[in-house]
């Protein structure tokens, strides 16, 4: 019987022991696990590529604004973070979102990579190491975010502006900072400073934006008129001036004709001359008319299709506007119209609208 008693007791002993060793197994083996899961965790953190699974998948039409918005990304001053969302959405959703290294940029140290929506580069994705986490692995994030580089179809933001307007790009003031021409003369008032104070422009380069932007101007408290051509950017012209227009109308009408008459010999040059000043005066002294080989011919004449156009007012002693009317004369043995497009320059002299210089279209 006490032999039993020892038997079970070394029995229990050992089973004690076995627990206690299966135990510790299996303690060590979760601890190894939780480690390894750890080593693992930090291994894929310090993967560039992991960290870019993340960003792309952000690369939504519903989720870039955020992706901007979170990380602080500041294109320029004139566009929000909506405003470049806006853009990239009909782009995202015209394919797969994919990303690869960017040639000749790419590195260990300074991981960059190109964005693809379908099979169009839209931004380009630099990473930034925010320290080293517990296994020594870089702890990748976003850096940059830029864009400017996929959107070549958009162009330089060139904008003339008459001098001392204020010029805004989508609701912000545009400053001196931009500015690489001041106080640039143009035509049609190149020959008035006899008269007047020069009108001038001044020319703003912003360089490229994301998006097609809003362009808006106020001179005097005036809403200006804002034109764009693909070659000369964007225009910003002086005021128009119902008021003046309608009491000028009359009178560049007359001037108008009065010229027309006179190019084919049923007008007078001193009639002619008395509504003008200056470059236009020299300008019809000496006018090449086509009155010459009208000399002793019968004919009559009208004028059609007059249309005075482009009114700008630049001060209260200087305005500009297009002319144009169809000259009809008939020979009697045939006929021609003479298509006629004029730009028209006025100054006041003595309270007097007078014609300081014009062009011929």
């Amino acid at each position: 019987m006490p032999r039993n008693n020892k038997r079970k007791k070394k029995l229990s002993n050992f089973k004690k022991f076995l627990c206690i060793y299966c135990g510790i197994l299996l303690l060590a083996g979760v601890i190894t696990l939780i480690m390894l899961h750890s080593l693992l965790k930090d291994y894929e953190e310090g993967i560039p590529s992991g960290t870019m699974d993340k960003i792309v998948n952000q690369f939504t039409p519903d989720g870039i604004g955020k992706l901007l918005s979170d990380n602080d990304v500041k294109v320029n001053e004139f566009e929000t973070n909506d405003t470049i969302a806006a853009y990239f959405t009909d782009r995202l959703n015209d394919g797969t979102v994919s990303y690869k290294k960017k040639a000749g940029e790419y590195s260990e140290k300074t991981p960059v990579y190109v964005v693809y929506a379908g099979d169009t580069p839209i931004a380009k994705v630099e990473l930034e190491s925010a320290g080293k986490n517990a296994h020594k692995f870089n702890k990748w994030t976003l850096g940059t975010i830029s864009f400017g580089d996929f959107t070549k179809d958009l162009a330089e933001v060139k904008i003339t502006a008459p001098t001392g307007a204020d010029v805004y790009i989508n609701g912000v003031q545009v400053t001196d900072t931009y500015k690489t021409e001041s106080e640039v003369k143009f035509a049609p008032c190149l020959h008035v400073s006899d008269y007047v104070t020069v009108p001038t422009n001044d020319v703003y380069d912003v360089g490229q934006l994301i998006a097609k932007p809003d362009i808006t101007a106020k001179l005097n408290g005036k809403d200006l008129t804002v034109d764009y051509d693909k070659k000369t950017g964007y225009t910003i012209y002086y005021p128009s001036d119902d008021e003046l227009y309608k009491s000028m109308e009359s009178r560049i009408y007359t001037i108008a004709e009065q010229y027309g008459a006179y190019i084919i010999n049923r007008g007078s040059l001193s009639k002619l001359s008395s509504y003008m000043v200056g470059t236009a005066a020299e300008y019809v002294s000496d006018i090449p008319a086509i009155w010459a080989y009208l000399w002793g011919k019968s004919y009559t004449y009208q004028f059609n299709n007059e249309s005075i156009t482009n009114f700008r007012k630049y001060s209260d002693k200087c305005f500009s506007c297009d002319v144009y009317y169809d000259l009809y004369v008939d020979y009697k043995t045939g006929n021609t119209t003479y298509k006629t497009s004029l730009t028209y320059t006025f100054v006041k002299q003595n309270g007097t609208w007078m014609l300081a210089d014009f062009l011929i279209n």
